[in-house]
Order: structure tokens, then C-alpha cells, then sequence
């Protein structure tokens, strides 16, 4: 897999030159802690559902939740108060589904980023990949499967691009292709399926 390839969205780009900027570098500079002060913000545990709060810069989050889990709420509340503004607990339903759109993909590059997956010693089984990925960022296996499967696609994609762009007559560019494949069916399913399994599990737990 020529990692060469792979091609970041802007934002992707935007996380990831904020975390450079930031001194974020390497997987275990993605402490939630450290994350936290780095982009000054105050996280609290309390018995209650996650929220921010991107007027006071604050997340919060459940007690008790397992630590993969928390990982992923953390990077979904942190897009609300770095990228978000406004009450979401007021705003219209569309503007409030954008948000929300945005906050999953937001995980994607924020909980793994490129930047630092390409330094590692991926190999060339997937599940040895996926693996990694997993341990080195703390994260579960079907969320860095997904993370894995999104990067190998948007490798392909480049490649395609590059192919048609040499037979004359081709019927899309590179930037288009670009735009029309950012993920596969495949990623955004697993992506959405785990979004729903973790959005019940943090619900279940504050109401246990």
C-alpha cells in the first residue's frame, strides 16, 4: 500500500496542522488529557450524558464509561468546541444534523491521524494493520478497520484518478474523482453502525 498516495480532505488537513501546531505528534501524545489542555479545555466527569459546551470550552463526560468508548465521544465533543458554535439544544434540526455530520467524520482523522499512521510499521495484512492501529491509538477494532478501509480506498481512488487521467477520452479528473469518492458505502456503514451502537451504549449507561 504506497501511503504516497492518500490524499487528507480539508478537514482533515485543518485537524491535523492544529494538532502539529499544537505539539501533538505521535500516538500517545493523544491522551485525552493532553489533548485537553493543549487546546485549553476543561474536561468533567460527572453522572449525566456527554455534551460540550463551546461558549466555555468544556466537555463532559459520563462516569464510568469504558475507555474506547470515552476516546471517541471525547474526539466528538471536542469538534463541537473547537469547530461549532451556537446552542445545540436550540438550534434548527438541519443545522443541528450538519454538526453532528461533521463531528463523525471530525473522529475519524482527529482519533487516528494519517499523519501519524503512515509512521507506522503497517506490514501488509490488513488485520495485522487494523490491529496496530488499534493498539497504538486505544481505539476498538471496528473503528480502526473502518479508519484503515478509508485510507486503502482513498489510495485506490488515486489510483483510478491517475489512470483515466491518461486514457484520452476519460470521463472524470482527478479532483473529481477525488470529490466523489472520499469514502466507500463500506466505510461510511461501519462508521454510521458504530456512531448508533456507541451513541445507545453512552445512553444506556447514564440511564443504568
Amino acid at each position: 500500500m504506497d501511503l504516497s498516495l492518500y490524499y487528507e480532505t480539508e478537514l482533515e488537513q485543518w485537524i491535523s496542522s492544529r494538532y502539529i501546531q499544537h505539539g501533538i505528534l505521535c500516538p500517545s501524545d493523544l491522551d485525552i488529557d493532553e489533548v485537553s489542555t493543549a487546546f485549553k479545555v476543561d474536561l468533567v466527569e460527572y453522572e449525566g450524558p456527554p455534551f460540550s459546551c463551546n461558549m466555555t470550552d468544556v466537555i463532559f463526560l459520563p462516569k464510568g464509561i469504558d475507555t474506547l468508548t470515552k476516546r471517541l465521544v471525547y474526539f466528538h465533543e471536542l469538534c463541537h468546541v473547537l469547530r461549532h458554535a451556537g446552542n445545540q439544544r436550540q438550534m434548527p434540526e438541519l443545522f443541528l444534523q450538519q454538526q453532528e455530520i461533521e463531528a463523525e467524520r471530525f473522529i475519524q482523522y482527529a482519533a487516528a491521524p494519517f499523519y501519524m499512521i503512515k509512521e507506522l510499521p503497517l506490514g501488509e495484512s490488513q488485520k495485522e494493520a487494523v490491529e496496530l492501529i488499534a493498539s497504538e491509538f486505544t481505539l476498538p477494532y471496528k473503528f480502526s478497520y473502518a479508519r484503515l478501509l478509508q485510507i486503502q480506498n482513498r489510495i485506490l481512488n488515486q489510483i483510478t484518478a491517475q489512470e483515466n487521467a491518461r486514457i484520452p477520452g476519460g470521463n472524470r479528473n482527478e479532483r473529481d474523482a477525488q470529490e466523489l469518492c472520499i469514502q466507500s458505502e463500506e466505510t461510511q456503514r461501519i462508521m454510521t453502525q458504530l456512531s448508533r451502537q456507541l451513541s445507545k451504549g453512552v445512553k444506556k449507561l447514564w440511564q443504568e
